[in-house]
């Protein structure tokens, strides 16, 4: 039975702010309640090389659905048909991917409005631990 691999990107929750860092970030985000604590993170960037490979084998099918000659077809058609067989691992590691963005992006803004409400980082330690 042929198995399909794939990479799986999982949210490790990064150690617990300091004091320092805390005072930081309270006073960025009274000034500006709309900055992101959130780190960016690149679709594009981590599938690069997926998405290139999608493209070459878009545009292969483009050339063997023209049918102009058959050596053009084989052309064409091969890389067409490898990007078709990559989708196979390419979906799964980019629904991986998702949720590892929605877990980072939900305890970023988890983490920001603790911060926001809290007063001093005792509160915030205690708002963190409940």
């Amino acid at each position: 039975m042929a198995t399909v691999q794939y990479t799986t990107y999982n949210f490790n929750t990064p150690p617990l702010i300091s004091d320092s860092d805390f005072k930081i970030l309270k006073d960025i985000l009274t000034e500006n309640p709309n900055y992101s604590i959130n780190p960016s993170s690149s679709f594009i960037e981590t599938f690069k090389v997926e998405l290139i490979f999608l493209g070459i084998g878009l545009i292969g099918f483009y050339i063997a659905s023209l049918d102009l000659a058959d050596w053009l077809n084989w052309v064409g058609g091969i890389p067409a048909f490898l990007a078709f067989g990559s989708l196979f691992s390419f979906v799964p590691s980019m629904f991986s991917y998702l949720g590892y963005i929605s877990d980072k992006s939900n305890y970023y803004r988890k983490l920001k409005k603790k911060i926001i409400k809290s007063e001093n980082y005792n509160e915030f330690l205690n708002m963190r631990n409940k």
